[in-house]
């Protein structure tokens, strides 16, 4: 569904990723993690078009991204980048009703309707009428959200999320929330992939993980196949343990300290 085979990208003369694949595919929740200055949101931010690789190819629904006209392009993908800056006064509503500026000038009642519902997906319905500028980080982050789950709301053939660390800035209950909302996405057929620096929301959420490591690809498969031990050890720096529930069936990465 989108993907990326085998990207470098350059930054003057510093390469943040070199060789890098990934697929998202359709129907799953695919998370990219790795240490600080690994390469996650230019990964991400090239997925979105944001930035051109210097070797390598970008695809959404097989066809080369820069194949899609803009406007096709904001209709089948949404997403959400780690800053969100907007100086307008705005309403609650009037941002989550930006994500469906692609498919229609002016928004009809039915956009409206699905504002409301994304709205309420990420727990900010009750503020709608509220001015953006109020709110919180957190609460902004929310409503930015909800604005990307408005844009590609409705299920079509090719729906892309793309989420840089969706998680900032929350507070627990909606951080499961919002993983939650973009795993009911995947349920329905899209593609998500986010960056995600908890691994144990990575490990409850993801069906598959990307680890990077000094800009290339270290592993990848399930939670439950990419995150030993021993992994741990070689990228993230720490002694740690995991663990699962016996009743649930839940997987927990308890950190013991660092290596």
């Amino acid at each position: 569904m989108i993907s990326i085979a085998h990207v470098s990208y350059v930054a003057g003369s510093t390469t943040i990723l070199s060789d890098v694949s990934l697929n998202g595919l359709e129907g799953n929740l695919t998370a990219i993690v790795g240490p600080n200055g690994a390469g996650k949101s230019t990964a991400l931010r090239l997925m979105a078009g944001d930035l051109t690789p210097h070797a390598g190819e970008v695809r959404m629904a097989g066809k080369w991204l820069a194949e899609w006209p803009l406007q096709e392009r904001a209709k089948h993908r949404a997403v959400l980048r780690q800053h969100n800056t907007l100086s307008a006064h705005f309403s609650v509503l009037e941002v989550a009703l930006l994500g469906r500026t692609p498919h229609a000038a002016r928004p009809t009642p039915r956009d409206v309707a699905i504002a409301q519902e994304a709205l309420t997906a990420v727990d900010m319905q009750h503020a709608q009428e509220r001015s953006y500028q109020e709110l919180s980080g957190g609460e902004q982050q929310r409503v930015q959200t909800a604005r990307i789950f408005a844009q590609v709301w409705e299920p079509v053939p090719c729906r892309v999320l793309l989420l840089d660390e969706p998680t900032a800035s929350l507070d627990l209950a909606h951080q499961h929330l919002i993983l939650a909302g973009a795993q009911n996405f995947a349920a329905e057929g899209a593609a998500v992939v986010c960056t995600l620096h908890d691994l144990n929301l990575a490990m409850q959420y993801a069906n598959h993980v990307l680890v990077l490591h000094r800009g290339r690809g270290h592993a990848f498969g399930t939670p439950r196949e990419v995150f030993t031990p021993l992994l741990l050890s070689e990228v993230f720096g720490v002694a740690a343990n995991v663990t699962e529930e016996t009743r649930t069936g839940v997987r927990r990465i308890h950190v013991i300290g660092a290596c």
